[in-house]
């Protein structure tokens, strides 16, 4: 297959990666009356701020105790509001959205293109500050 092909293929999964899941929401599903819509948000925030602060421990070699706060946070919020019957959902929630923040700063870091490094850590930056919009600390 060229590699023109390939990297057509790559960055439609990608788009499909960030875009077309639901644990990629903003705080705009934290402000719904839906109390799974924003226990959704919220996890997705616990698994977002848990990649930034694996991310910073692994990059840097020490995670910055803002980061820390926000994240003890967001889980403090969605331990607050769990259920048992919703803890398999909570998990698969934080796990997915963590799972994209790692892949958006990974991408930030390893690849050659200056341009798409420069749009991945726009991305891990933007729901780093979506998350943190949502925490009064």
């Amino acid at each position: 297959m060229p590699l023109h092909t390939v990297t057509i293929m790559y960055r439609v999964c990608v788009f499909l990666v960030f875009f077309a899941f639901p644990f990629t929401t903003a705080p705009t599903h934290a402000l719904s009356n839906d109390p799974d819509a924003q226990l959704r948000t919220f996890a997705a925030c616990v698994g977002r701020l848990s990649a930034v602060l694996e991310h910073e421990w692994n990059n840097i070699g020490a995670v910055s105790s803002e980061t820390a706060l926000k994240r003890d946070a967001a889980a403090e919020i969605v331990a607050a509001i769990v259920s048992e019957e919703r803890s398999r959902d909570i998990l698969e929630w934080r796990n997915a959205a963590k799972l994209a923040q790692h892949r958006l700063l990974s991408r930030a870091l390893t690849t050659h293109d200056a341009a798409e490094a420069a749009w991945a850590l726009q991305q891990a930056e933007h729901y780093e500050t979506a998350c943190a919009s949502l925490l009064i600390l």
